[in-house]
């Protein structure tokens, strides 16, 4: 007779894994999974933000043309993975939209419609793509905070570039003879912008080593801004660690006066003295001053003179204002017709009132609502999770953001940059922390889930009298 099958018990489900914390654990959750377009577009958007922070083209293979490569193969990715919705749907997404927006509806009211519309084409709308990708390809925190270790990472390599290619020529203040920073203000400000994230990655780093490095590479940042003889980098550098020792705990405020009294220290002692004259015209009046200080008093006399014009400009023409781009061009008419021959053919140095004056009252209140709102959004995800040393590295990563935003926020006061990369990429990589980081925080801290017991064990089915008996006798 045959014999039955010998009784199978059933296996029992895998429990679930239980929750985990810390960056790398993290890392593969996505809601909703990540397409092949955004998998490909994040990948070209960090090759392409490191790019535009280390210049590296500027200096070599600019003949390449990658960035702008990269920069089109990004736009495609936008649009085939409709990144730019995620993007968009958010608070400072609104408000970028709404500056753009604003931006082509100045246009036909523009002094100059053409240059204007060349300033759109040529340099906001490639910007604005950039923030789409960057508030939208990310898709998870993991990618978020690498997208942000790769700017810094692109802060350092200019640093490099500017000590080892630098120039002092002529003016004795710090900058690359060729390509975007050839502005010392302007580069001035992106190595502080630099100095915030390295500080994200000092706070973050649990290595002696990296942390050693990390403030290694503050330190030689420190110098090269100091270097670039930009005012209002030190004011910004002043405003920054205001916001730092505010944040600190008492030992920590003493070590940071101590530090910080010590580094100023060396910093002047080893500057040389035609910028260390330069910054002096911030306190002096001028019958103390020499030659060197005399060429800076009359550039601060020139701006104030430009920042009067753009308020009067604002005033003037509050809701389009002279048009994107057009304030020279206005500037140039005012003085024509005040019987010179021309005008000084340059920007505002503020960008708040270039923006009010070129795009009007409307503008400015938009741009300043992305800058606010990118603001808000940091400080709110650093106070829901510092304190938690499951959520550590996210609270570091959203203080390092937001002290960034305080140095842009401040340093666009002495600057007329309103419509470069800084804001467009720096609002997008807190727009991606705002979305990703929800459902992170969540599975961190969620309990981790019970394991389920194993089934009773089934007794075996009965086989025959003949079945059980066979073989006994």
């Amino acid at each position: 007779m045959t014999v039955a099958a010998p009784f199978k018990q059933p296996t029992p489900p895998a429990p679930a894994a239980p929750a985990t914390s810390g960056a790398d654990a993290s890392s593969a959750y996505t809601p909703g999974g990540i397409s092949s377009f955004q998998r490909v577009g994040f990948s070209i958007l960090v090759l392409y933000l490191f790019l535009i922070y280390s210049r590296i083209f500027d200096v070599k293979f600019a003949f390449l043309h990658i960035p702008g490569i990269s920069y089109r193969v990004i736009f495609a990715m936008v649009i085939l993975s409709q990144a730019f919705v995620r993007a968009l749907k958010t608070d400072v997404g609104k408000a970028i939209a709404g500056f753009t927006f604003w931006f082509v509806a100045c246009i036909p009211f523009s002094m100059w419609k053409g240059g204007s519309t060349d300033l759109l084409i040529t340099v906001w709308l490639p910007n604005f793509v950039v923030f789409l990708a960057t508030g939208g390809l990310i898709a998870n925190y993991a990618q978020c905070r690498k997208a942000v270790v790769t700017v810094a990472i692109g802060f350092l390599v200019l640093t490099a570039i500017a000590i080892l290619l630098g120039s002092t020529e002529s003016t004795g203040r710090l900058y690359l003879p060729n390509g975007k920073y050839a502005n010392p203000n302007e580069m001035g400000q992106a190595l502080l912008l630099g100095l915030s994230l390295w500080l994200f990655l000092l706070l973050d780093s649990k290595s002696g080593a990296f942390k050693a490095f990390g403030a290694s590479v503050i330190l030689v940042m420190l110098f090269t801004i100091s270097k670039t003889g930009s005012r209002g980098c030190l004011i910004g550098l002043g405003v920054l660690l205001l916001a730092v020792f505010l944040r600190s705990s008492a030992s920590g405020r003493l070590q940071l006066m101590l530090g910080g009294g010590l580094l100023i220290t060396v910093i002047v002692a080893t500057m040389p003295t035609r910028l260390l004259n330069r910054y002096r015209t911030l306190t002096e009046d001028q019958d103390q001053m020499d030659e060197t200080e005399e060429s800076a008093y009359s550039s601060a006399n020139a701006r104030k003179d430009l920042l009067r014009r753009s308020i009067k400009y604002t005033i003037q023409h509050p809701l389009f204002g002279v048009g994107p781009g057009m304030f020279p061009v206005a500037e140039d008419a005012d003085e024509r017709s005040e019987g010179r021959r021309h005008g000084r053919w340059q920007g505002t140095h503020n960008s708040y009132t270039q923006v009010s004056c070129e795009l009007g009252v409307p503008g400015l209140i938009l741009y300043g609502t992305a800058i606010f709102l990118s603001l808000r959004k940091t400080e709110r995800i650093y106070k829901q999770t510092r304190g938690d040393p499951r959520l550590t590295d996210i609270a570091n990563l959203a203080l390092g953001l937001n002290y960034a935003l305080i140095v842009y926020a401040v340093t666009v006061l002495f600057d007329y940059i309103a419509y470069t990369s800084m804001l467009p990429v720096f609002a997008g990589l807190v727009t991606a922390l705002g979305h990703t980081v929800e459902a992170e925080i969540a599975q961190r801290t969620a309990p981790p889930a019970p394991v389920a017991a194993p089934p009773p064990t089934a007794a075996p089915p009965a086989r025959g009298f003949r079945a059980v008996y066979a073989g006994r006798y």
